[in-house]
């Protein structure tokens, strides 16, 4: 006969259990800023008490110094550029006002030559009124002349002069009739051909400058502007090199890591593993690598990693019952605070067994206890309390053709009997139909399963 166990009438309490580590739900985690990373040289041994702004860790600066003294040389050298840009700026502005101002006056000596000359009372119109001053001046000479030469003919003729006298006079005439010729002429000249002539020498004079004020013009605002774009390309080259300077200064700061808070000292070892990810002197941290960490120990929980086939029982909210491997003998209440919602590998070489990452908050945390972060614990959740409930031993129910099946002890008879299960827990499942309290069924009922469907064939 096997081995049996009779049904019986109880509560069952369904629970899921777990092992996890103890963390502290506030703690302030410090972690490498140094941008690549760099070499840890000093840090207070793992369990001193700091307080906040103490010096807790030092790594290596030498490379940074180094750098921190060519970035100097550099922003000596972009500053005495933006210094020399800013003197050409001034001198292109101070030759372009100069310039400008010349151009212009070009311009306007040009525009008021040709206003002048073409003014009712200008440079032609003086011209014009002394060129007719001489012509009638030349004419009245003539006239007088030519009386004068009939006067002395007259008298010749009356014997009372020379030849000789009208043969000068004669000339004196011929004189004065050419100077009115030439006057006439110039005249002529000044009225058809050298006035226009002039004013379009006078008009081309003053077009020219005005094109060559808008040459001078464009040609020192090119020059200002160009100045101006090399002082803004030395401005943002000294900014540049401005940023990288504080950006080195800054790591150089970061190399002294302080306590943000007070607290007592935990290496961040438990996510780095080998010899060369531990946190220790000489150690090379990596960027954005967890260094230390300050745990408030007032406020823990434990960090469970709950099957994928387990975890749909889970509700936050739910009591469990902690037991810390460190305090066998001293249980503690909790709560479920947070169910993951994303699955994990519940390892690290290959594993396809998932969990989902639940956080159990302890009610209180004994202080007189020392409890720590990373300390091991075993966490009992409650799903539900089903009471007056038909049980019997888990070993006792298996499947046979798709339907749950009991081995039912009748006398010195076993009986294969379908039944419907409802809860379980560890020990323990709940049978809602088929089997009544008080009988007995045996507790190998997973071999007698594999034995009858062996047998049917199936």
């Amino acid at each position: 006969m096997p081995l049996t166990a009779k049904a019986i009438t109880d509560e069952l309490v369904v629970t899921v259990t777990d092992r996890g580590e103890l963390e502290s739900i506030n703690a302030e985690n410090v972690i490498c800023e140094l941008e690549g990373g760099g070499k840890l040289v000093t840090i207070k041994p793992e369990g001193t008490r700091v307080s906040k702004g103490d010096v807790v860790a030092q790594i290596d600066t030498d490379q940074f110094v180094k750098l921190l003294n060519e970035q100097k040389s550099k922003l000596q050298t972009a500053e005495g550029k933006v210094l020399e840009f800013e003197s050409e700026v001034t001198q292109a502005k101070s030759k372009r006002d100069t310039e400008n101002a010349k151009a212009d006056k070009l311009h306007k000596l040009a525009d008021l030559d040709l206003e002048a000359y073409k003014a009712p009372k200008g440079e032609f119109e003086k011209e014009l009124q002394k060129l007719k001053g001489a012509l009638e001046l030349a004419r009245k000479e003539l006239f007088e002349a030519e009386e004068d030469l009939e006067f002395t003919k007259t008298q010749l003729s009356k014997g009372r002069g020379e030849l000789t006298q009208v043969k000068s006079k004669e000339s004196i005439v011929a004189q004065r009739r050419f100077n009115v010729r030439s006057s006439e002429a110039e005249l002529t000249l000044l009225e058809e051909y050298t006035k226009r002539k002039k004013l379009t020498e006078l008009e081309f004079n003053a077009k020219d400058a005005l094109r060559e004020k808008e040459s001078t013009k464009k040609a020192q605002d090119s020059a200002v502007k160009k100045a101006e774009n090399q002082l803004d390309t030395a401005k943002s080259q000294a900014e540049i090199e401005r940023d990288t300077l504080k950006r080195i200064q800054m790591q150089i700061e970061q190399c002294t890591i302080k306590a943000p808070s007070d607290g007592l000292v935990l290496y961040s070892n438990r996510r780095w593993y080998g010899e060369q990810g531990m946190i220790r002197p000489g150690t090379t941290l990596q960027y954005q690598q967890p260094i230390f960490s300050l745990p408030d120990f007032s406020k823990m929980r434990v960090n469970v990693k709950i099957h994928e086939a387990m975890v749909k029982k889970i509700r936050e909210g739910q009591t469990a019952n902690i037991k810390l491997d460190f305090l066998p003998n001293q249980p503690l209440d909790g709560k479920v605070s947070k169910i993951g919602t994303v699955a994990q590998n519940d390892g690290y070489w290959g594993s396809k067994i998932k969990a989902y990452e639940t956080h159990v908050t302890l009610d209180s945390v004994p202080t007189e206890a020392g409890l720590k972060p990373g300390m091991s614990a075993e966490v009992r959740v409650l799903i539900q309390k089903v009471p007056d409930a038909v049980l019997v031993p888990i070993t006792a129910v298996s499947e046979f053709e798709g339907a749950k099946v009991v081995y039912a002890v009748v006398g010195r008879k076993i009986e294969r009997r379908e039944v419907e299960v409802g809860q379980e827990n560890d020990q323990f499942v709940q049978i809602v139909k088929g089997i009544e309290p008080g009988e007995d069924v045996a507790l190998d009922a997973r071999s007698r399963a594999a034995a009858d469907t062996k047998a049917s064939g199936k």
